[in-house]
Order: structure tokens, then C-alpha cells, then sequence
């Protein structure tokens, strides 16, 4: 069934921001004498919501007397801040997009980040915000989870849920698809290795050609 509506992830779907974040992580990381991850194979195999499992896994720990998690949190969107202009879309992806819309889709974007600060990365890479009927984020950046977001739109919209199609990079993009009761496709070149994506059981396409191909067949 052709979908009515696409909601897509944002960070690592539509901005390719993972070299970003390992860098970010590998400054916290150095910083309290953690070892760093050696290169993006070794972010891939770790990140991963929720957000505080993930720094978890780089041996970060948050029990009594340790460094609370919301700190390292606030640490994290300071150095996001700073350096997320020095991402770039993924490639082709304004034209795909605006493929989609002359097709008659109904796009909106989805993010784990707090909705002032995406609207802010939004505008800072040109008119892609324009592509899109809503932008959603979150209340607070300590990222817990996006799947209400999700299906709050898709309800006070009155979309059928099996006519909703998210797209995303991470396994956590599967959940929320699932929580809400969405098909699930998901894009590689994120933030988790294609052998992760797998695990879902979802479609994992290597590109847009692959995602536009696997929409006309809808």
C-alpha cells in the first residue's frame, strides 16, 4: 500500500552527522581518560538509544558519586552546538525530497533533539526545513525517546498508522515505527552499522536510488 504520509529521522537520515558525533564523543571520552573509539566502525557497534546506554557502552558510569548522566548530556549538546554546521545533508537528498512532494507525499521530520535546536540545525543547511509540513522534536535534549511524538501527530492527524512510512538509520527508529504501528525502512550511512539495521528485520536500503526504488513498489 502506497503511503500517505513519511516521517523521517532526522540526524544521520537526512543530516550526516555521525563523523560529528564520534568526534564529540572521542573529546568527552579523552577528557576523563575513557578509551576512544578507534573509527566510525567502532561508534557504529556503540551507539545506540537510549542515549545513556550508549555512553554506557563507552564505559562511562553513572552510579552513586559518578558524573550524573544529565551533565554529560548538557556536555554533549555544547559540543553538538559547535560543530554540527560542519555536517553536510546526505547526498541527493533535497531533490529526493522534493521528488516525494510533487508525488504527493506528506513529509514531516522527526527528531530526538529539542525542538528549538531543531529548527535551528534545520535552517542553518538552507530551505531543507521548506520540504517538510512539521518538524518534531522533543521537550529536552536528554533524549529518552521520540515515539511519542510520533504517534501524537499521526492520531491528531487522522492517518492510518499502516499508511504512515518512517524512515530512519538506527535500530531506535525501528522501535518507534513499531510503537506507534508503522512500516519501517531503514537507510545505511548513519549512525549504526547495516549488520545492526539487519537485526530489525526491516528493509535496509543502501541508498536513495534503493529507497526510490522500493517506494514505487508500494
Amino acid at each position: 500500500m502506497k503511503p500517505e504520509l513519511i516521517i523521517w529521522d532526522w540526524n544521520g537520515t537526512i543530516l550526516d552527522d555521525a563523523l560529528v558525533c564520534k568526534t564529540i564523543a572521542n573529546i568527552m571520552l579523552a577528557e576523563r581518560g575513557i578509551p576512544t573509539l578507534p573509527d566510525m566502525d567502532a561508534y557504529r557497534a556503540v551507539f545506540g538509544f537510549p542515549i545513556k546506554a550508549y555512553y554506557e557502552k563507552m564505559g562511562y558510569r553513572f552510579g552513586p558519586g559518578d558524573e550524573p548522566y544529565e551533565s554529560v548530556a548538557d556536555e554533549f549538546i555544547v559540543h553538538y552546538d559547535r560543530l554540527y554546521g560542519t555536517a553536510v545533508l546526505r547526498p541527493g537528498i533535497l531533490a529526493f525530497l522534493d521528488r516525494l512532494n510533487g508525488e504527493g507525499y506528506r513529509q514531516v521530520l522527526l527528531s530526538a533533539t529539542r525542538r528549538d535546536q531543531l529548527l535551528e540545525q534545520v535552517a542553518a543547511f538552507g530551505d531543507v526545513g521548506d520540504r517538510f509540513e512539521r518538524k518534531l522534536g522533543l521537550t529536552d535534549h536528554y533524549a529518552f525517546s521520540k515515539a511519542a511524538l510520533a504517534r501524537d501527530f499521526i492520531e491528531s492527524e487522522g492517518i492510518p498508522r499502516e499508511r504512515a512510512l518512517f524512515i530512519g538509520d538506527t535500530d531506535h527508529d525501528f522501535e518507534v515505527s513499531s510503537a506507534i504501528g508503522c512500516p519501517c525502512v531503514l537507510l545505511e550511512g548513519g549512525h549504526q552499522s547495516r549488520e545492526r539495521l539487519l537485526k530489525t528485520g526491516v528493509p535496509v536500503l543502501r541508498d536513495l536510488s534503493e529507497l526510490g526504488n522500493y517506494l514505487e513498489r508500494r
